[in-house]
This record gives C-alpha cells, sequence and structure tokens, in this order.
C-alpha cells in the first residue's frame, strides 16, 4: 500500500513547479520589464511620466496553474488513499473544500475514509472560520479557488503592482505627486520636470488568481499554500497508514 507517496510526490512536484516560478520571475525583473516616456501636458502645466511594463511571460501563469493542479490533487489522493485502507478500490472520493458546513458533501466525498480521519478533514474547512474574511484567507479556500479559476475560466494571473521611486524627487514636494500606478501613469507640475528624469528605483510584483473571484496572491501567497498542505495538512493523516 502506497499509503501517503502518491500525495508527497505531488507536493514534491509542485515545490519543483513554485522554485520554477521564481525563478523565471526574478529573471523578468531582471530584464527591463518597464520603460519609461516623458510628455509635458502644457495646457495643464504638468509633466507627465508613463510606465510601459512588459507583459508577464506566458509561461509563468501556465507553472502556477500545474503548481495548484499538483497541490489540490494531492489532497484528493490523500483521501482516496485514506479511503483505500478500507476499500478494495475507492471511487468517487475527493477532498472537499467548503465554505459552508455540508456534511451530505463530505460524506458523499469521503465514503470508505476512517471516521477520525473524516473528523480532522472536516477541522480542516473553510467554514471554521469566524467570519467571512476568514473564510477567504483560510489557504484552502485560496488553493480551491485558484484550481478552480485555472480549470474552469482562465489562466490565474491577475496583474502587474508597480512601486515607483524617483531618487532626486524632493521630499518636501511629494505630496504634489499624482499616480495611477495601475494605469502606469505619474504627474506632477512641470516646474518639477527635470526633478523625474533620473533613472527611478522600482520594485514589481506579480500577483495571480483573479480580484473579480476575490483573490490575489504574490509568489509569497503560493509558498505559503504549499507549506501548509505538505506540511500543516498531509503529516496529520500519517497515522491512518
Amino acid at each position: 500500500m502506497r499509503g501517503l507517496a502518491d500525495p508527497y510526490l505531488k507536493t514534491a512536484r509542485a515545490k519543483e513547479h513554485l522554485f520554477e516560478i521564481r525563478e523565471r520571475l526574478d529573471a523578468f525583473r531582471k530584464n527591463k520589464p518597464i520603460a519609461i516616456s516623458h510628455e509635458d501636458d502644457l495646457e495643464n502645466q504638468l509633466h507627465i511620466v508613463r510606465l510601459h511594463v512588459r507583459d508577464i511571460p506566458e509561461k509563468i501563469p501556465l507553472i502556477v496553474g500545474d503548481f495548484v493542479y499538483c497541490l489540490r490533487s494531492s489532497l484528493d489522493q490523500l483521501v482516496w488513499a485514506l479511503a483505500h485502507t478500507t476499500k478494495p478500490y475507492p471511487r468517487n472520493t475527493q477532498f472537499p473544500i467548503l465554505d459552508q458546513p455540508d456534511e451530505r458533501r463530505i460524506r458523499d466525498c469521503t465514503r470508505g475514509v476512517p471516521g477520525d480521519a473524516v473528523v480532522i478533514i472536516q477541522s480542516l474547512q473553510p467554514y471554521t472560520g469566524q467570519n467571512p474574511a476568514a473564510v477567504r484567507s483560510h489557504l484552502l479556500w485560496r488553493l480551491n479557488l485558484l484550481s478552480n479559476i485555472d480549470k474552469h475560466r482562465r489562466v490565474p494571473t491577475d496583474k502587474n503592482v508597480t512601486d515607483i521611486n524617483f531618487p532626486d524627487f524632493p521630499s518636501q514636494h511629494r505630496a504634489l505627486i499624482k499616480d495611477d500606478i495601475d494605469a502606469g501613469v505619474i504627474s506632477v507640475p512641470i516646474f518639477l520636470k527635470d526633478k523625474m528624469r533620473c533613472a527611478p528605483s522600482f520594485s514589481l510584483n506579480v500577483i495571480f488568481g483573479d480580484s473579480h473571484e476575490g483573490i490575489e496572491c504574490d509568489v509569497d501567497g503560493l509558498d505559503a499554500i504549499y507549506q501548509f498542505v505538505a506540511e500543516a495538512v498531509l503529516p496529520k493523516f500519517l497515522r491512518f497508514f
């Protein structure tokens, strides 16, 4: 009996994907992903700086999809392995991830799973959160939603977030800066245009998920999901094998 071997193989593969995501993001950031253009709006006496951010390489969100698939699959394979301790070849098993209590759903997904293991599965449900915010921050809830977005909607990349700093810009005038970072536009009074010429420092973060669905996380957020599944969830079931 393989026990937890298959689920751990899946989490090991997810870790490899996570490493590759970080490597590719680092390469993207180092390859001058932001171009800057300047223009004067004489009518409004403003100097406009526009940020032109290259699209994230398509391979990265595809690997994120593979990452979340491996983690979600590891949980489903866990439940199958648990049911396999009492049934020759279980059918229709799944690790339920629910934001509302549903005893029937849990029962249907865990047929053949030892009762003590079902109790643990119930204790891990997002619906145990104290309020809606706690449910939506639950790492299994986030994993499940990312998985569903990738399987049924689109590749799970939401947007780029850029923090930018012009080193020559005087601190006493920072209140005069108007910016819409999401739109890539920064404006200052035209008499300060020379203070915007020096190459800025910036940080570029890539967000995964879907703001419309209510989930956004960076690569550290993906790492937190991985750590929870591999190091907090799976070990709880070792005693059943």
